[in-house]
């Protein structure tokens, strides 16, 4: 039992060193290479402390040459942009003057729905708010607004902004919820000279009523 208490502190003090070498924060800043770096440190620490079999040499190497690749390449993408990019990624601008990059959302595999949810999270409930969003390499939505939205809004809201419309798919809870139904819907869109459901990217019924739309085209 001494043993293993030993080992288990020894293995502590090395991962512990490790992430102070490597020079992390919070997961949740770190991009991918450095997270399966991170995970890999846990994973060749845990082995001794499970099996008193196995030289306590043996996880300190290993934790070694794992923080010594990790530091190379972080040198490595320092000095080269290209490196970066390729271990990093780039971030990718997900809305771009109030409108959605449809293109890099299905690169960046995100639907629509989370995008709204995680804009809401940061108060943004409406597309017509979003001047700017970008995703950063670290999974972090990067929200710059339009001059048209308000943090300090006080007004009440006749209702919650809901989409009612995501690619060209008509979400029928929400419309029930604002008291519209289809053929409300349909006269909006031809209105906007949108001759088909299927041809919407996105609607947006605003807190006032009012209607944001992008074509699928746009």
């Amino acid at each position: 039992m001494l043993v293993v208490l030993i080992r288990s502190i020894i293995l502590y003090i090395a991962v512990l060193i490790a992430l102070r070498v490597m020079g992390k924060g919070e997961i949740a800043e770190m991009n991918a290479f450095d997270l399966v770096i991170t995970l890999l440190i846990a994973e060749v620490a845990a082995i001794p402390m499970q099996n008193n079999a196995i030289p306590i040499i043996y996880g300190i190497s290993s934790i070694t040459g794992l923080v010594f690749i990790e530091v190379l390449v972080s040198y490595i993408t320092l000095k080269s942009r290209t490196a970066s990019k390729i271990l990093s990624g780039s971030p990718a601008v997900l809305i771009s003057k109030n409108r959605l990059n449809y293109k890099q959302l299905k690169k960046e595999r995100i639907t629509i729905e989370e995008l709204l949810e995680e804009l809401r999270s940061q108060g943004y409930f409406n597309l017509k708010e979003v001047q700017y969003a970008i995703l950063e390499t670290d999974g972090d939505l990067s929200v710059i607004p339009s001059t048209s939205h308000d943090h300090n809004k006080t007004n009440d809201f006749k209702h919650l902004p809901l989409p009612v419309i995501i690619d060209g798919k008509v979400i029928k809870d929400n419309l029930n919820e604002i008291n519209k139904d289809d053929s409300w819907l349909l006269k909006i869109l031809e209105s906007n000279h949108i001759k088909s459901v299927k041809d919407v990217l996105i609607c947006i019924i605003d807190e006032n009523d009012e209607v944001f739309i992008q074509r699928k085209k746009d």
